[in-house]
């Protein structure tokens, strides 16, 4: 295929092949057409010559009803040859005599103008003729010529045809090579011409010259090499010259692109100071920020801590004075329940009977008890959330306090804990702890920091464990949680300023540092301890005063 494809010679070859082979193909087609419309014209014609005969056979006989004759004379017909069967049916549809077909399977309908041979059927031509005497029908005769002699003489012309086509396709394939090789038998050595061309292996071999078209190709071809020749070597003379150009201006090239060298090692590293101090001072003005935010943060939530504290007050004060005298009600409802059995008459007591129950006044009663009590539990949950929130607004405490760091942490939890309920239950392992000297807004921070890391880290459902413990000197606050965990290779680098694995806008970089910071300046530690696909500790340790 590829010997076709890629030459002249192989296009040529199998150009001349496909139009030979199409050529015998429309010579066998149209031969075998020639030969079914004669064998077809030949097969009606025996059965019109043989119809008559039969016909005058039979009349007299099925006029008669004598279908013993009749049989004789249909196996008689039969038995001489070139007939597969031979059958009688009179005017009622029986089959009256019959040769060669079986009584019980019903007759083929006559070929007519159809198609003699066709794939599938039997080689037979189907005659029906009907049978009559004096215009008056007798019944209908039917026979079948048996053509198989005649589909072996088609099947062996057509087997002598092909052969006489392959070979004929043969020795015009074998002479159409050797022409067509003959023709083009000087683009070989052209080709090998060019690619020495091509290399630069200049002159290359003189090619076979001719007066035919391939002829003046290769005196073109060896007019054109010459040329190219001389033309190669005037260049290579010039390229002499100018590389001797280039290699004195390399060298001044050299020289510059040393000094240009120098000046850049100058600014690389007049760049890196400056970036360094660039970057020193955007730590500086990012934790200064952010300190100015959680002040202003703090002040707003002592502002409406104190607001909503007082209309809280009211409201407990109010739920405690409303719980006192429903009691009050109740006790009033049962004496006059009392009071109502001893000193009305019955229709009385059962009208207020049914008054009282289409009001529900047994219902509002008991489950006004609850909804008091209910309302009280909530406003007591919203006071303790109002003072953690006054103790995490101590931001700009410039005092140290002694204060117990799982309170600390209880107002860090409250103010995140909408964000952590949803994605990790809470469990708190608190044991008795010394009370630590510090800044309550700061290490609140810190633990803010801690736990909205810890939710972060979590894929629903986990937990977060708020521990505290004394050992020795120190004591220790802990917050665990059960997310993905904390990659070796970057473990060492969290405590850096803008560092963060989170996506662009969900995280600064400077929780973490800050809150290393803030343990810092009170003489402790932040411990971390990681496992990838376990979880997370961090742990603040701190001293307390013996």
């Amino acid at each position: 295929m590829i010997f076709f494809r890629r030459t002249i010679r192989g296009r040529l070859l199998f150009l001349a092949i496909v139009v030979e082979l199409l050529m015998l193909t429309i010579l066998v087609a149209n031969s075998l057409r020639l030969l079914h419309g004669a064998m077809t014209t030949q097969a009606r014609m025996q059965a019109g010559q043989m119809s008559p005969v039969l016909k005058a056979a039979l009349t007299a006989p099925m006029a008669q009803r004598d279908y013993a004759t009749v049989q004789a004379v249909i196996d008689e017909s039969r038995a001489a040859g070139g007939v597969e069967y031979i059958t009688v049916v009179d005017n009622s549809g029986h089959n009256v005599a019959t040769n060669g077909w079986p009584r019980e399977r019903p007759l083929p309908p006559g070929s007519g103008k159809a198609p003699l041979f066709e794939r599938g059927k039997t080689p037979r031509y189907d005659v029906v003729v009907p049978v009559s005497y004096f215009n008056q029908p007798l019944g209908t005769l039917h026979f079948g010529l048996d053509l198989s002699q005649i589909m072996v003489a088609r099947r062996s012309l057509v087997i002598q045809g092909a052969s006489i086509a392959a070979v004929e396709l043969l020795l015009s394939t074998i002479i159409l090579y050797f022409l067509v090789y003959w023709i083009t038998r000087h683009l070989t050595a052209l080709t090998d011409a060019s690619i020495q061309v091509a290399s630069g292996n200049l002159p290359p071999p003189v090619v076979p010259e001719g007066d035919d078209d391939v002829g003046k190709l290769g005196a073109a071809f060896n007019t054109m090499s010459r040329v190219i020749s001389d033309r190669v070597r005037d260049l290579n003379e010039q390229a002499e010259l100018l590389q001797q150009e280039v290699d004195e201006r390399r060298k001044a090239q050299e020289l510059l692109l040393e000094q240009q060298l120098q000046l850049e090692s100058l600014n690389m590293e007049l760049e890196r100071r400056v970036a360094d101090e660039v970057q020193k001072n955007r730590e500086k003005d990012q934790a200064l920020l952010q300190s100015e935010k959680m002040a202003s943060i703090g002040q707003l939530a002592a502002g409406v801590a104190h607001e909503i504290n007082n209309p809280m007050g009211f409201i407990s004060s109010n739920l405690r004075t409303l719980s006192e005298y429903f009691d009050q009600m109740v006790q009033f409802d049962r004496l006059m329940q009392e009071k109502i059995g001893d000193e009305l008459s019955a229709p009385v007591r059962e009208a207020i009977a049914e008054d009282r129950e289409s009001l529900e006044i047994d219902y509002v009663l008991s489950d006004g008890v609850d909804l008091i009590s209910e309302s009280l539990g909530g406003a007591g949950r919203v006071t303790r959330i109002v003072l953690d929130l006054k103790n995490f607004s101590r931001l700009d405490a410039l005092e140290y306090e002694a204060v117990e760091l799982s309170s600390c942490m209880e107002s860090a939890l409250t103010i995140c804990y909408n964000e952590l309920k949803y994605v990790a239950n809470i469990r708190k392992e608190y044991e008795p702890v010394p009370l630590v000297l510090c800044h309550p807004g700061q290490l609140n921070q810190v633990f803010l920091n801690l736990l909205v890391n810890a939710g972060q880290s979590i894929v629903p459902p986990g937990e977060v464990v708020l521990s505290c413990w004394q050992d020795g000197t120190f004591v220790y606050a802990s917050v665990s949680d059960t997310g993905s965990g904390i990659p070796e290779e970057i473990r060492n680098r969290i405590f850096e300023p803008f560092f963060t694995t989170k996506d662009v806008g969900k995280g600064t970089g400077l929780g973490l540092s800050l809150s290393y910071e803030i343990i810092k300046r009170h003489q402790g530690e932040l411990l971390v301890d990681s496992t990838m696909g376990v979880g997370t500790t961090f742990t603040v340790k701190l001293p307390y005063p013996s």
